[in-house]
C-alpha cells in the first residue's frame, strides 16, 4: 500500500492560472476504482504540457496519468 501524498485540491486551484490552460477540474473516475483524478484541458492548439504547468503539478505532489487528445485540445489526468 503506497501512502497518497497528492493534493489534487490545490493542483486544482493553481493550475489554472496558467494562459495554455483551458479547464480544470476534480472527478471522481468509476474506470479507475472511483479514485479522484484532476482533468486538465489544454488549448486549444496545444500540443504538450508545458513545463510551468508540469513544475506547478510537482509543488503539488501530483504527476500526469495520461494525456490525449480531444479535438482542439488535450485533456491531461493527473493523480
Amino acid at each position: 500500500m503506497s501512502v497518497q501524498t497528492a493534493d489534487l485540491r490545490a493542483a486544482a486551484d493553481a493550475v489554472p492560472s496558467h494562459p495554455i490552460v483551458h479547464d480544470a477540474r476534480l472527478v471522481d473516475r468509476q474506470d479507475v476504482g472511483g479514485d479522484r483524478v484532476l482533468e486538465v484541458d489544454l488549448g486549444p492548439t496545444v500540443d504538450r504540457v508545458s513545463p510551468g504547468v508540469l513544475r506547478t503539478l510537482a509543488k503539488c505532489d501530483c504527476g500526469i496519468a495520461t494525456v490525449q487528445p480531444q479535438g482542439e485540445f488535450l485533456v491531461a489526468i493527473v493523480e
